[in-house]
This record gives structure tokens, C-alpha cells and sequence, in this order.
């Protein structure tokens, strides 16, 4: 006669961790199993993660049964740093100028300084999935800025920001250019 022992299975995985835009990740890196194969373990993502995507990711992982998950987040300090920048309007273009991206806070915040005609300063921002955000923000006495942008997560650039800004009722809007 035999008898068949089933062994307990346990799962454990990391930590929640940050990594930079475009680094390589393996989400099975520091994953440990008992009573079963790590190649046994699935993970699920949500949303699908893309390492060239500043997001917020929950890994899902699961095997015999025994499930654990863990926060990924891809974090925008990669696109930080100087860019010179072209704003134009639909009658209006500036000169070149620089622009400094700073990363602030959180995985995804950044702050913008000396953006927008040369000389508003301390812009806040975040980076959402793929766009980058400009929430409305008062940053003079009665000069509130807004807007929308892209950014190219694999060459860890930011490209366009199509801005509102409204000056004591008088609304311009443009894009700026960063290269």
C-alpha cells in the first residue's frame, strides 16, 4: 500500500519596489516557493506592465493554489535633466531657451523651472501611464498654467507639452517643443 503525501506549498515574494524608466526587470527576481517549481509560478499584470511607461503596476503572482502580490512602480526620474525648448502659438514662436526638469516626491512628480516664456518658475507636474500632466496651478498672482504632454519612455525624453495658460482672464495656448 502507498500513500501519497502532498506537500505545503509557500510563496513569498519582495517587497513593492521602484525601478528606473527603461530598466530591465525580472518580476520572478528574489521570488522564493516551497513545494513547488519557480518556473510553476505565474504572474499577472495590471495594468500589463512596460518598463517604458512611467505607471503604478500590481504583479500578481500565483501557484498551487498560494498567491502573493507586489507593487512595481516605473518611476520618471530618468526623463529629469535640461532640455532646450521652443513655445509656439498660433501667432507667436520664442527663441530657443533651457528648461531644467527636476524629479520631486513621488515616482511620478516633476517640476518644471524657467518653463514657459523664459521665466515661470516651479511648474509641477506627474507622469500618468503615458502623458504627462500639468494640473492647473496658480504659479503668479492671477496666472494659472495647465496642460498635457508626451514623452518617449525608451529614449527617457520628454517631447511636447500642449500648455494653457490664463493671465487675468486672457487665455493663450501653445505647444512647447523639448529636444
Amino acid at each position: 500500500m502507498f500513500t501519497a503525501c502532498e506537500q505545503d506549498v509557500t510563496l513569498s515574494v519582495p517587497g513593492d519596489t521602484t525601478i528606473d524608466l527603461g530598466e530591465d526587470f525580472d518580476p520572478k527576481e528574489g521570488v522564493d516557493v516551497s513545494g513547488a517549481d519557480l518556473e510553476d509560478v505565474t504572474v499577472l499584470w495590471n495594468p500589463e506592465f512596460d518598463n517604458t511607461v512611467v505607471n503604478h503596476y500590481v504583479a500578481s503572482y500565483t501557484v498551487n493554489g498560494e498567491t502573493a502580490t507586489r507593487n512595481i512602480y516605473v518611476s520618471a526620474d530618468e526623463l529629469a535633466g535640461s532640455y532646450v525648448v521652443v513655445d509656439e502659438e498660433d501667432d507667436w514662436s520664442s527663441d530657443e531657451y533651457t528648461v531644467n526638469v527636476v524629479s520631486i516626491g513621488e515616482y511620478n512628480e516633476l517640476r518644471f523651472d524657467q518653463w514657459l516664456y523664459e521665466d515661470i518658475s516651479l511648474i509641477e507636474g506627474r507622469v500618468e501611464g503615458e502623458e504627462v500632466i500639468i494640473p492647473n496651478q496658480e504659479v503668479y498672482d492671477d496666472l494659472f498654467v495647465e496642460g498635457t504632454g508626451t514623452y518617449d519612455g525608451a529614449e527617457q525624453k520628454i517631447l511636447t507639452i500642449d500648455y494653457k495658460i490664463e493671465d487675468e482672464g486672457t487665455v493663450y495656448e501653445g505647444t512647447s517643443t523639448f529636444q
